[in-house]
């Protein structure tokens, strides 16, 4: 058995852990947005969709494009249920609600057929649980190269556009009186959320995505509504969390991506309860 310190010298674990420090800087961010926009039903709809992408790479492998990488599909398909969700003329004319529940279900209908149909014996696809749940213990050095190119272009996007976002996030009406193109940065927002939910596959799977995109960033909204620090709020939480997790799952030998979930879990309702305690004891000084 190795110490917690020797798991350090070992290079999948290495990648394993920048991995996931990489995807909560990016949850940090654009999860602040999610949280603050009440956009959790929407980046559900995106992330389940990527299912279909993802089988669709599988596929394309099939039939003989070797090259056609699961995180690229996963890519085409969540930015294209963005850009979807971000139509103008979608949005007047259907519920929304609507939409998202039938990108969810149509995403993970045609992943699910597209990876019966590959021949197993010639190409290596993982298994369902692996894609549902995640399993960052295969984190690969391109992988991580992926990663880091998406953060850098959400990192961009922020830097160029805090402010607008800022307004939007908190009046659209008024950011559309200020003059910001909203259709333009909503979009721009939405395919953001798409490529962090395309990091976040990898980590923790289609299925726990919005627990790693949304906890921390709810966290950090009970002690602070100024944007900029939520988002670093945020991004350190998940940070921490998510290291902490990963070496708990190899110490445990449990699945990594449910282990940094159930913590970020227990962080929250941690959170609320000395939220509720801090009020209490705040309003019972004021009263006295």
């Amino acid at each position: 058995m190795l110490d917690l310190v020797d798991y350090l010298d070992v290079p999948f674990v290495q990648r394993m852990l920048i991995a996931g420090i990489l995807a909560s800087l990016a949850c940090g961010v654009i999860g602040t947005l999610v949280v603050v926009r009440r956009n959790v039903f929407m980046a559900g709809g995106i992330s389940h969709s990527s299912f279909g992408g993802i089988g669709f790479a599988y596929y394309m492998q099939h039939l003989g494009l070797t090259w056609f990488d699961p995180m690229l599909g996963a890519v085409l398909f969540a930015t294209g249920a963005a850009l979807l969700l971000g139509s103008e003329p979608i949005k007047r004319r259907y519920r929304e609600d609507s939409t998202i529940g039938a990108l969810w279900v149509i995403g993970m209908a045609v992943g699910v057929l597209l990876i019966n149909l590959v021949d197993r014996n010639n190409i290596r696809v993982l298994s369902f649980e692996a894609i549902l749940f995640g399993n960052i213990l295969l984190t690969s050095t391109s992988d991580l190269v992926v990663i880091g190119a998406i953060l850098c272009i959400i990192y961009i996007f922020i830097l160029f556009l805090f402010k607008d976002t800022e307004i939007l996030a908190f009046d659209e009406e008024f950011a559309r009186i200020s003059g910001i193109n909203v259709t333009v940065l909503n979009t721009a927002i939405l395919i953001m959320i798409a490529l962090t939910v395309t990091i976040l596959i990898k980590i923790v799977g289609v299925v726990l995505v919005l627990a790693m995109l949304t906890i921390p960033a709810a966290i950090s909204n009970l002690f602070t509504k100024r944007l900029s620090m939520m988002m670093l709020a945020s991004s350190g939480l998940g940070v921490i969390i998510t290291t902490a997790g990963n070496l708990i799952s190899i110490e445990l030998d449990t699945p990594p991506g449910a282990t940094i979930v159930i913590l970020m879990g227990a962080a929250y309702l941690l959170s609320l309860m000395g939220k509720s305690i801090y009020t209490r004891v705040l309003s019972i000084i004021r009263i006295e």
